[in-house]
């Protein structure tokens, strides 16, 4: 009896299976809307959840991508991991990555607001564009490790096609084969943003100017049921073309309507997904969240469609794509395409050239241009060069070397020449005009990921060459002289943004042995300096971060040059002399005593993506030896401060009040502190 029902079972389930033998190909088709174009994930789910086998995807632009993906055997949960998880902008930049960055490249990541390699490119490369989009393409490779070679996309686990655009003759170029990731990225080559794809005499831009909903290539692949998702939204009002990013979508949009009507009447069904509210540069967390749940509530609004649809095509609701779903590498790995292991520091690749400018309402505008570059010899050594302009000037020359395995050991030259208010309780005291030349030898300099160690020795030369003082304030002892110092730092950061970090700690110890002739300083014992600061970002909520800051500077000598005088303002540690220390309430450049402790709690809160509030509140003492600092009032400071964070660094302003200055203090910064 056992053996007789096996029998019947098995004969069932040979009759099931041949009784939908040629059962009808299905296609998906994914338009283009970049960031809107998300909402495909959920929608593509709820497709396999009405019972649909899906044989062929097709797409433009982000539906390109995400066709791709999920043509290579990226499930949809796979996909919607693999949105939430990238840093979308510094994928669309040209930013190495920062995971694989030293402190030191991080740090000109956060000074220069604009980088550029230079190379000369092959006549066969296309160029143009804001963006190159190397880090997309770095990432598409990843993504799609296993079917980078150039193949016919029909072989993939799904049957895959996109479209782009060629802007030589303005034509439609469909891709039914060749290599996958540069397939994708020419698809999602924006006009004017990122750089074309050059293939031969073709230079292939976004696909959506030609055919931004592509549901005749899925009936050219063979699809009798073609499913469609688009996110293209309808055309702007006059009244709602009122900014640049608005106009620019209108263009796109306009054009992307070439083939729309009669590919939508090419469709069986066409889930059409509100993008209200949302653009195509809309790759913040919220909005991949509600982008997720419209494509799933748009595609569910035509359930009873889909199911009818499957039912009058005799597709069994248990039925699946033919060819097996299968990926060379877990999806797991690719989630973000940063490396978590700490690189070994290298010269630059290529030549790159970097640009910084801000403005601050103490120094007005100041501009600084940077230059790294690689010289190919024997054991690789880094240049890097920078020069700021301004009220205060600065040039820098570095080499460094980057033997294999070893520390590497760096020589630099920097002059700067400043001219620097002074303050007294709040009020300027003294304007000191000065060069400074500096050079410095670090016969072991170890940059890791988080960590830079360097033990060096300094010679300084100061040049005085002007002075105002206040006729109530006795003068400085101001006359040129040259000292040499070794030192000793250590800077650990794993803060998660430069400027406005909501996790991590920062921490910075600096040991100076400073003398006038190498051994001594004014003829006794060589002047010692002792500085510290430690930073601990402890997120609250996810808008909500609170930061630990203590630090201090102790300064040992019976007789301390004006050059290396402790000194607080600003909001930077080391914004005018390098020996700077911020305190709240405080700006410009006010002098303390020898030796310096301080600490502050800072209150953060994130509104919206980029916008900041910050409270802080600081206390400190200080006294020119031991006791003095013990002994010593305390010092109180508070400040309350908004900030932007743009591209070109935090824009905003702070105002506060401290009992070391006891006035009211103002402050506006626009761009990257350096």
């Amino acid at each position: 009896m056992k053996r007789f029902v096996l029998i019947i079972i098995a004969l069932a389930t040979v009759v099931a299976a041949a009784a939908q033998p040629g059962r009808p190909r299905v296609a998906v088709v994914l338009s283009g809307g970049g960031a809107k174009g998300v909402a495909h994930i959920s929608a593509l789910r709820v497709i396999e959840e009405a019972g649909f086998p899906i044989d062929i995807v097709c797409g433009t632009s982000m539906g390109s991508l995400i066709g791709g993906l999920y043509a290579i055997g990226y499930d949809t949960y796979d996909l919607d991991s693999i949105v939430r998880a990238q840093d979308w902008a510094y994928l669309f930049s040209d930013r190495d990555d920062p995971e694989q960055q030293t402190l030191d490249q991080r740090r000109d990541r956060n000074v220069y607001a604009l980088s550029r390699r230079l190379r000369v490119e092959p006549r066969y490369t296309a160029t143009g564009g804001l963006i190159r989009g190397r880090n997309l393409a770095t990432l598409f490779d990843r993504l799609c490790a296993g079917y980078l070679d150039s193949i016919d996309f029909a072989s993939l686990p799904v049957t895959y096609a996109c479209a782009t655009t060629n802007i030589v003759d303005n034509t439609e170029v469909d891709f039914f084969s060749g290599r996958l990731p540069q397939a994708m990225r020419a698809s999602m080559a924006i006009p004017g943003v990122f750089t074309p794809v050059r293939i031969g005499d073709k230079v292939l831009v976004d696909g959506g100017l030609r055919n931004n909903y592509p549901a005749d290539l899925a009936r050219k692949l063979g699809a009798d049921i073609v499913i469609g998702v688009t996110v293209q939204g309808d055309l702007l009002t006059a009244d709602e073309l009122n900014d640049a990013v608005s106009i620019f979508g209108q263009i796109i949009d306009v054009n992307c309507k070439n083939k729309y009507d009669n590919n939508v009447r090419n469709s069986d069904i066409v889930v059409r997904v509100d993008v209200s509210g949302y653009s195509a540069a809309s790759f913040f967390p919220s909005a991949i969240d509600t982008l997720l749940q419209r494509g799933e509530t748009a595609a569910r609004s035509h359930w009873d469609e889909l199911l009818a649809l499957r039912r009058r095509a005799g597709i069994d609701s248990t039925a699946r794509a033919d060819a097996p779903v299968s990926r060379a590498v877990s999806p797991w790995h690719y989630v973000h395409i940063a490396d978590s292991l700490a690189s070994r520091p290298r010269p630059a690749a290529v030549p790159v050239v970097h640009l910084g400018a801000r403005f601050d309402t103490e120094e007005s505008v100041a501009l600084q241009l940077g230059f790294d570059a690689p010289l190919h010899t024997r054991i690789p050594v880094g240049v890097k060069a920078s020069l700021r302009l301004g009220r205060r000037i600065l040039g820098h020359l570095e080499g460094q070397l980057f033997p294999e395995g070893k520390a590497n050991p760096s020589l630099a030259y920097t002059f700067e020449h400043n001219d620097i208010d002074i303050n007294r309780l709040g009020y300027r005291a003294y304007n000191v005009k000065f060069n400074h030349h500096r050079v410095e030898f670090a016969p072991i300099t170890m940059n890791l990921r988080k960590m830079d160690l360097s033990l060096s020795a300094r010679w300084d030369y100061y040049n005085y060459y002007g002075k105002i003082l206040s006729s109530n304030i006795s003068t400085f002892d101001i006359s040129n002289n040259s000292y040499f110092s070794y030192r000793a730092e250590l800077f650990f950061n794993s803060e998660d943004d430069w400027h406005l970090p909501s996790r991590g700690t920062r921490f910075r110890a600096t040991y100076m042995f400073l003398t006038d002739n190498l051994v001594t300083y004014n003829g006794g014992p060589a002047l010692n300096d002792i500085s510290a600061h430690w930073r601990m970002n402890i997120p609250v909520s996810r808008r909500i971060s609170l930061q630990y800051l203590v630090y201090g500077r102790l300064l040992f000598a019976d007789v301390v040059p004006l050059p290396l005088y402790s000194a607080v303002g600003t909001e930077w540690f080391g914004h005018y002399v390098e020996q700077q220390m911020p305190f709240a309430g405080v700006g410009g450049l006010e002098l303390t005593d020898r030796h310096f402790v301080a600490a502050q709690i800072q209150a953060r809160c994130r509104l919206g993506n980029n916008h900041h509030v910050l409270l802080r509140v600081a206390a400190a003492k200080q006294g020119d030896n031991i006791d003095g600092l013990l002994n010593s009032h305390l010092l109180l400071g508070s400040s309350a401060g908004y900030f932007y964070n743009s591209f070109i660094g935090p824009m905003g302003f702070t105002a506060g009040y401290s009992t070391l200055t006891r006035r009211p203090y103002f402050y506006i910064n626009i761009g990257h502190e350096f």
